[in-house]
């Protein structure tokens, strides 16, 4: 039976995720805590068990020119003693109707493993955003934070970094857009997997990046920055996350390194309530601060 979770469910969704995915149960607990709503989330029921879950987490989507509401599927996961059994379908199918009866205009999700397209593509799903990736060495990134950068002491807020990133991808039709709200709190799921902020800011304007570090990599899960700080954005990087390689993941029309790096698939979408891709009027659509 499918039903929409209660807020006493909280105890056995964080055992299903921490099964599932194999995390400590300090990040299913945080998200649980701070982004979960009971009408956002989904389960699928054997009798008073939770075999499956979905959450729907709130967002936009930039549709031909213009702000509609969507969703994100985060965190869709099955008990390992009930899967193969077709329950996330009728979840993912179940999830596409309340979706369209509340008014998303599409459905959002990035694989968990890219063996998984196949599965989503058999649920309506289809290959649509991409990334760029830009690897550059400590040294790289030196140069192009120059030797006289000028750090600034007043870090920007959710608000301001948050419209950086909505002005950034205004013409970027199909690119997932967050609330102010959302975006702090998907900053913050990002940081319980150890991920951290780094800001920048100055005259010219605001930057920031989502890092990722392990050992002496680091990922650059996202980066914005306004024109002309690049340089303070890579002296903030190197400053706050030092390592000997860094690889960042950007939209594909990045004007930090254009014309740099390689592009794949990073994501999916299912638009609803009978509407089609080709009405985005899709333009190098960007998922980005996808949790993962």
């Amino acid at each position: 039976m499918i039903e929409f979770a209660q807020w006493n469910m909280r105890r056995e969704l964080s055992a299903l995720w921490q099964e599932a995915f194999e995390d400590s149960k300090r990040i299913p607990d945080f998200f649980l805590n701070n982004l979960f709503s009971p009408h956002d989330c989904l389960v699928y029921k054997i009798g008073t068990e939770i075999a499956s879950v979905v959450y729907l987490l709130p967002a936009s989507v930039l549709w031909d020119g213009k702000t509609v509401q969507a969703h994100y599927i985060f965190a869709a996961a099955t008990a390992k003693r009930y899967r193969s059994r077709g329950y996330m379908s009728s979840l993912l199918a179940y999830a596409a109707l309340v979706g369209a009866k509340r008014g998303d205009y599409c459905s959002v999700l990035l694989p968990s493993e890219r063996s998984l397209s196949k599965f989503y593509q058999s649920n309506g799903y289809a290959d649509f955003y991409r990334v760029k990736y830009v690897e550059l060495s400590a040294k790289e990134l030196q140069r192009l934070a120059g030797a006289n950068v000028c750090l600034g002491k007043t870090l920007p807020g959710i608000h301001d970094l948050n419209r950086l990133r909505r002005n950034r991808l205004a013409k970027a039709n199909g690119s997932l857009l967050w609330s102010d709200r959302m975006f702090a709190l998907t900053t913050a799921m990002s940081k319980s997997y150890g991920d951290k902020l780094v800001c920048a800011s100055g005259g010219q304007g605001k930057a920031y990046a989502l890092c990722s570090l392990e050992n002496d990599f680091c990922e650059v899960l996202e980066a914005f920055a306004a024109d002309g700080m690049l340089p303070q954005l890579a002296a903030a990087i190197l400053k706050e996350s030092p390592a000997s390689k860094y690889r960042f993941r950007l939209p594909v029309d990045d004007l930090c390194f254009p014309g740099q790096g390689d592009i794949c698939e990073f994501g999916m979408i299912k638009p609803l309530g009978g509407r089609t891709i080709e009405e985005i009027n899709p333009c190098n659509p960007y998922l980005g601060l996808c949790m993962d």
